[in-house]
């Protein structure tokens, strides 16, 4: 009978995990030009969960917070950190005005604010992160530097007493430079 039980609670389990895709970091980009490097990446699948939805049109504030890494990869050696940057994207519906208002800041500074009637236009505007001239490594060659991402996306109380927050894998990809191949 405990077999059978397990079996059916595994099962549904299953069944929730297929039914909402996790969501994840795509299209991950870094770019050179000269000492300043560009980064541009989307979460995909941020949205597919009924639970953010509800609670971004029930007024509560929903934020989405980035954590980008540049560092200087060094195989069987710990990597030298050259920097991080946060982005934070935040969104709380006015539901008398029928608008959705949209909070970026980076490094807890507010970069701007802008207001829309439209979700779509704002899942787009939140889940799609262009940073230009975000990090600056000088002299460095940029063939032997990487960039990670990952978002942090819910936070919570486990039983009331364990802090708990919903994160995406680190996603890495190395730095290209708009200047062409190292000499």
């Amino acid at each position: 009978m405990r077999l059978l039980a397990l079996g059916v609670l595994l099962f549904g389990v299953s069944a929730v995990a297929i039914a909402s895709p996790d969501p994840h970091i795509e299209d991950l980009t870094a770019t050179a030009n000269g000492q300043a490097v560009t980064v541009h990446f989307t979460l995909a699948d941020a949205f597919e969960n009924d639970e953010t939805v509800q609670a971004l049109q029930s007024g509560l504030p929903t934020s989405f917070t980035y954590v980008i890494e540049i560092f200087r990869d060094r195989p069987n050696w710990f990597d030298e950190g050259l920097g991080r940057s946060r982005v934070e994207v935040i969104a709380t519906f006015n539901s008398v005005t029928r608008e959705y208002l949209l909070n970026y800041r980076r490094d807890r500074r507010l970069v701007r604010s802008e207001t829309f009637s439209d979700f779509a236009a704002l899942q787009k505007r939140m889940t799609i992160i262009d940073e230009k001239d975000l990090f600056d490594i000088g002299g460095r060659r940029p063939y032997k530097i990487k960039v990670r991402v990952k978002a942090d996306l819910r936070r919570g109380w486990l039983l009331y007493l364990i802090p708990w927050e919903s994160s995406t894998r680190w996603r890495e990809v190395r730095l290209r430079s708009n200047e062409g191949p190292p000499p």
